[in-house]
């Protein structure tokens, strides 16, 4: 049918683009890490955050090739995106506070909710792949 083509076609197209995107992302951190004459900490967090946006963007790549080849909704690959994001978020709250000094009561408090509620939801979010893995839904 012609709709069925014309999906798969855009399926294949969003599939491409994730690729230069992952592509666009690698080149651009590697640039970073060797030009930018930042402090250390703050390459480093930086080339952390880009490696795993990359990993986010190749998730979901998986993601759109599982489903031209099942036809089926990948659960289990959203969940992943899900926990990389939510750790990625932690990681660079952590950073942020590390690296501006000592924070005013407010942001620090802001800081900490922050923290607690990305925690929570990487906890939520193990658990619900933990669950869907043992009833076998992918």
């Amino acid at each position: 049918m012609v709709v069925d083509r014309l999906e798969a076609v855009a399926h294949y197209l969003v599939a491409l683009m994730l690729l230069v995107v992952t592509a666009i992302v690698l080149y651009q951190s590697a640039v970073h890490l060797i030009d930018n004459r930042h402090h250390f900490a703050i390459q480093v967090t930086q080339g952390i955050n880009d490696v795993l946006f990359v990993v986010i963007v190749l998730e979901l790549l998986r993601t759109v090739v599982a489903h031209l080849e099942t036809n089926d909704f990948q659960l289990k690959s959203f969940l992943i995106v899900g926990i990389i994001s939510a750790v990625r978020h932690i990681l660079g709250v952590g950073a942020r506070i590390t690296l501006t000094g000592t924070p005013t009561h407010d942001a620090f408090i802001r800081a900490q909710v922050e923290l607690g509620v990305g925690a929570a939801v990487v906890l939520g979010l193990a658990i619900s792949f933990l669950l869907i893995s043992r009833t076998g839904v992918e």
